[in-house]
């Protein structure tokens, strides 16, 4: 591997990092978002769904 293609292999590793840290507070941040409202719909299809079958059984 050349030495030109080793810096700009180094430097892309380099700013990524500095990417991935100053992007990770809103990362972290979507992430729980995300997984707050995937319980939400959860809770949501489970309650429809036992309602469904409550009034079926009526």
């Amino acid at each position: 591997m050349t030495l030109l293609r080793t810096w700009l292999v180094g430097t892309a590793i380099i700013l990524a990092a500095i990417a991935v840290w100053a992007l990770a507070p809103v990362l972290i941040f979507i992430v729980l978002l995300v997984a707050a409202l995937g319980l939400v719909a959860l809770a949501m299809i489970r309650l429809a769904r036992g309602l469904q079958i409550w009034r079926d059984r009526k």
